[in-house]
């Protein structure tokens, strides 16, 4: 059976960033392959792209742009946050403010989005919220293990899936890890948000 839409795939693979013997950013051994599922927008287009139609058994090498993975860096990703946005019942959450700290934050939509403190100066906050992998190549290499079809089961949220947490594939998602609960005055055990802070998309995840 060949790699297509509605499709599921145990693969093997190692992905380096900006050149084949680059740094390793991400890898699954043939006796531990990670499910892939084709079609549903779960893995970054580029990746989708150059394994459909592979084989059971199938070797791969390829590259990915960055069009092809998370994009350009786009300098208007660099925004200046007021420190006020970082006030939890009139106090200012200073331990939350140190250079590369990545935090879960909201655009003006309510929409959830990541970013990276890279300067903390007077009442502003600089943040990048860029992919942490715009503007890079990848390089992938693997091996295709099984391909079987869909279920809806393989449609369920889990946590982990394909390419792990740091190539942003899609294989997992930030609702999946944050599926949790916990008392309502119990700190979070995920990221550690005390109840004031629950819901409110600050920290490592949003915890409600």
């Amino acid at each position: 059976m060949k790699i297509d839409d509605n499709t599921v795939a145990l693969v093997a693979y190692k992905i380096n960033l900006d050149a084949p013997e680059g740094e390793l950013i991400e890898s699954a051994e043939e006796e531990n392959p990670r499910s892939m599922i084709f079609g549903f927008n779960k893995v970054i287009p580029g990746f989708e792209y150059n394994m459909k139609g592979m084989d059971e058994g199938e070797n791969f090498d390829f590259r990915l742009t960055p069009d092809e993975a998370f994009g350009d860096y786009q300098p208007e990703m660099l925004i200046a946050v007021p420190k006020k946005a970082f006030m939890v019942n009139g106090e200012l959450r200073e331990d939350l403010l140190y250079v590369n700290n990545e935090l879960n934050m909201m655009d003006n939509n309510g929409r959830p989005m990541k970013g990276k403190i890279v300067n903390v100066n007077g009442d502003s906050v600089k943040m990048d919220f860029n992919h942490p992998l715009a503007g890079k190549e990848l390089f992938i290499s693997g091996k295709v293990m099984q391909v079987r079809p869909i279920t809806e089961e393989d449609l369920q949220p889990v946590s982990g899936g394909c390419c792990g947490g740091n190539c942003g594939c899609g294989g997992h998602s930030e609702e999946a890890s944050q599926d949790h609960t916990h008392d309502e005055s119990e700190n979070c055990a995920v990221c550690g948000n005390p109840p004031e802070l629950q819901g409110q998309g600050i920290g490592n995840c949003q915890c409600g």
